[in-house]
C-alpha cells in the first residue's frame, strides 16, 4: 500500500512538472502576442536607422575613393593680356603695321591630377592660345596670329570635399611651365621657349562627386621680351575658363 502511494505521488509530480513547463512556454508567446504596437514599431525603425547608417557609410567610403582618384578636366575660356603685369609697347607696334589692339587670346587646357590626400590635387597640364589682330582702317592688312602653347603643372590645396552636404569643392594653389609662342607678322614667323608661373583660383560645382563643372581664374605671369624686336608681347594676365572636371 505505501508502494502504491509513492508511485502515485511521483505520478502527480511528473505531472506538475509537465504542466509547469507547458506554462513557461505558453508564457513568452503569450507575451509576444500581447507586445505593443510601439515597441514593434521602435525596432523597425531602428532597423531602418541601422540601414541608413550603412548606406551613408557606403558613400563616404565612394566619396573617399573618388577624392583620391584620377581628375580630367577640360577647360575652355578667354586670357586678357591687358592685364598681364608688363609693357603694353607692343599695341604701338601693330598700330604702326595697322593692326587692331591684341587685348584677349582664346585658350584651352586639359588637366590630369591625382590627389595624395583629399585635400591636394597635383598633376600636368597642357594648353593652347590662339589670337589675331584685325586690320585698323587704313592700314596695311596681311596676316598677323598669334599659337601659343603651355605645358607645366600644379599643385591645388582643396576645400570642402570632405563634406558632401556642401555642392561642390572649391581650391587654390600654383602653376608653373613654359610657354611656345608662335607668331605671324606679316609673313614673318618667330618663335620663343619662355617660363610661365601664377596663382590659380578653381571651383567645381553643379554636379555629383564624378562629373562636375569645372571654372578656373589664373593670373599669368609670362612675358615673350623680343617678340617684336627689342618690344616685348605680354602673353599673361588673368584667363576664366569653364569646363568639365571628370573624378576616375
Amino acid at each position: 500500500m505505501q508502494r502504491r502511494r509513492l508511485i502515485g505521488r511521483d505520478a502527480q509530480l511528473a505531472a506538475g512538472l509537465l504542466a509547469a513547463g507547458l506554462l513557461a512556454a505558453a508564457i513568452p508567446r503569450a507575451a509576444r502576442a500581447e507586445e505593443p504596437d510601439d515597441a514593434r514599431g521602435g525596432e523597425a525603425e531602428r532597423e531602418a536607422e541601422q540601414a541608413r547608417a550603412a548606406e551613408a557609410e557606403a558613400r563616404a567610403a565612394e566619396a573617399e575613393a573618388n577624392a583620391k582618384g584620377i581628375k580630367l578636366t577640360f577647360r575652355l575660356g578667354v586670357r586678357f593680356l591687358q592685364t598681364a603685369p608688363f609693357s603694353k609697347v607692343y599695341q604701338n607696334v601693330l598700330t604702326a603695321y595697322g593692326y587692331g589692339s591684341m587685348s584677349a587670346i582664346v585658350e584651352g587646357a586639359a588637366d590630369a591630377a591625382v590627389s595624395p590626400s583629399r585635400w591636394i590635387d597635383m598633376g600636368v597640364h597642357a594648353g593652347y592660345a590662339f589670337g589675331s589682330a584685325g586690320s585698323t582702317p587704313g592700314g596695311s592688312g596681311g596676316l598677323l596670329m598669334l599659337h601659343e602653347a603651355e605645358v607645366g603643372g600644379f599643385v591645388y590645396g582643396i576645400y570642402g570635399r570632405s563634406d558632401r552636404r556642401r555642392p561642390g569643392t572649391f581650391g587654390a594653389g600654383v602653376e608653373g611651365g613654359a610657354l611656345f609662342p608662335f607668331l605671324v607678322l606679316r609673313g614673318d614667323a618667330t618663335s620663343a621657349r619662355l617660363p610661365y608661373v601664377g596663382p590659380v583660383l578653381l571651383a567645381r560645382l553643379l554636379g555629383d562627386s564624378r562629373v562636375q563643372t569645372a571654372i578656373h581664374v589664373r593670373w599669368l605671369v609670362a612675358n615673350w621680351n623680343n617678340a617684336f624686336g627689342t618690344v616685348g608681347l605680354p602673353l599673361g594676365g588673368f584667363s576664366i575658363s569653364v569646363g568639365a572636371n571628370l573624378s576616375l
